[in-house]
């Protein structure tokens, strides 16, 4: 627990979510970031000016020397998450390390086994878990509004690429080379957001998954993912419960969006009404952001904040809450664990042309168990 002295965040990785990252710190009473670190030099000067921090590092190694850095939050390229996090932990630093934690679950089981030799606390980030109304649905869900919940369905819309965002291709090229991301830029770096949703509203595990993910050669080692369509079964059979994520991409169209130029949509169905939550990242739909029907009425609420960046302000304050009270972080490695041998059992699938089980994807990297830790609520 930190009461002596405000904590001090370090940013490793300086690209275009930081711009996002930043948020649930800047302006918090018990937190601020002391420095930055990037391979480019300029670009953590930069970052270093604009957050007032105090040091700007190319090296991590010289970052995690520093005593004012009490924790880091990664955001790099996938390949370098678990070794970038056990040096972290090893020094001594928590973590909040970015979703995808890891590229499989062995890396993401070294992680696990050095943050309970250090005793420090390992986040993973997943901003859609603290998006105002995802949180909100989740809440009517379980107080009942729609009865029993009986499925979700996630549609992703992807747009016109010049528009929204300007994204380096730097930043792009990592995303697109499957081994340095382990998997594919929409149906593993975004799916994680997506496969955490098919958990977030269902009190019961993913037990089956099958996936079509269409894959497009760019170039040398270079490959987009997409369209796909994935769905599964939930454990238990009374009732039967099921989900699917399918994921589009639309290159002539526009889609409104101060970031990424993709929206999600989610429904989820219930033994008595439905509930959607309209939009996301973008603005593709003028509707409410969340809206339930039952009874033969529709309810609509217009009063959630529902920018997408206040996903990442709320989501800041609550690791510096979990640091300060001493409590679990909103999405433990345990957790954690699961959605991302759901996301490996999408690619397993789609690749094999089958049906894969998540004990199968589980059992072939041993290591923390899926329930050894406390779920905390989001």
């Amino acid at each position: 627990m930190q009461t002596s002295r405000n904590l001090g965040i370090g940013i490793v990785g300086c690209g275009r979510i930081a711009d996002l990252q930043c948020l649930g710190y800047l302006d918090h009473p018990a937190a601020r970031i002391v420095a930055t670190c990037d391979l480019d030099g300029d670009l953590a000067a930069r970052r270093r000016d604009q957050w007032k921090a105090e040091r700007a590092y190319t090296r991590l190694d010289d970052l995690l020397a520093d005593a004012r850095v009490d924790a880091v939050e990664i955001l790099t390229p996938h390949d370098l998450h678990a070794d970038q996090a056990v040096i972290a932990l090893e020094a001594g630093k928590h973590v909040s390390l970015q979703k995808p934690p890891t590229r499989s679950l062995a890396e993401l089981d070294r992680i696990a086994e050095a943050a309970r030799a250090s005793d420090r606390v390992v986040r993973v980030f997943e901003n859609f878990a603290h998006y105002p109304p995802h949180r909100k649905a989740r809440q009517l869900v379980a107080e009942g509004a729609i009865g029993t919940p009986l499925s979700v369905r996630v549609k992703t819309a992807l747009g016109r690429p010049s528009d929204g965002w300007s994204v380096p291709m730097q930043s792009q090229a990592w995303r697109i080379d499957r081994g340095r991301c382990g998997g594919g830029a929409l149906t593993f770096d975004h799916g994680y957001h997506c496969f955490h949703m098919g958990q977030f509203f269902f009190p019961c595990e993913i037990e089956r998954v099958h996936a079509f993910i269409h894959w497009t050669q760019l170039g040398d080692g270079a490959w987009l993912d997409g369209p796909s369509l994935v769905s599964w079964k939930y454990a238990g059979d009374t009732p039967a419960r099921y989900g699917s994520w399918e994921t589009m991409t639309s290159v002539g169209m526009r889609v409104r969006s101060d970031y990424y130029v993709s929206d999600d949509r989610i429904e989820v169905h219930g033994s008595e009404g439905i509930l959607w939550v309209n939009r996301c990242t973008g603005r593709l739909l003028d509707e409410p952001a969340l809206v339930v029907y039952r009874d033969g009425e529709t309810r609509a609420f217009h009063d959630l904040e529902t920018d997408w960046a206040s996903s990442f302000r709320i989501g800041g304050e609550d690791f510096v809450a979990c640091l300060v009270e001493g409590r679990q972080p909103s999405q433990t490695l345990g957790e954690a664990r699961k959605t991302l041998a759901f996301a490996l059992a999408a690619g397993l699938s789609a690749d094999q042309s089958r049906e894969v089980a998540i004990a199968e994807i589980e059992n072939a990297a041993p290591g923390l168990s899926s329930t050894c830790e406390s779920a905390a609520g989001h």
